[in-house]
């Protein structure tokens, strides 16, 4: 195989890399998104706050179009959100060390919720 072949495998191989890679992520790491938990105004209602603080920037009405893509919570899944909140994707930034879990918990459950809104 001559290099040129080589170095587009690799780069095809390491972008797959880092597109798959969170969620590669083993699920038992993440929290329980428990109906309870979804459901819970209190979580909601801090969610909602947090994500007036930061996420609205790029991810409110007056963002677009394009600081960050227009979000879309019935294809979600809790454990999606919670991951993309945690550990960021592409241009968005982490917030593990931004927000407690509880934090980026009721972030969650507030983009889940019927009063989110975008």
């Amino acid at each position: 195989m001559d290099k040129k072949k080589l170095l587009i495998r690799t780069a095809c191989g390491l972008g797959a890399l880092v597109l798959l890679g969170p969620s590669w992520a083993d699920d038992a790491e993440l929290p329980p998104f428990p109906k309870e938990l979804l459901d819970n105004a209190e979580y909601v209602a801090e969610g909602k706050e947090v994500f007036g603080k930061i996420c609205k920037f790029c991810h409110g009405k007056s963002a677009y179009p394009g600081k960050a893509p227009k979000l879309n919570p019935p294809r979600y899944t809790p454990e999606f959100v919670y991951d993309r909140v945690t550990n960021g994707f592409r241009g968005m930034p982490a917030f593990q060390e931004q927000f407690s879990e509880k934090e980026r918990q009721a972030v969650v459950t507030y983009v889940l919720s019927k009063d989110f809104s975008n």
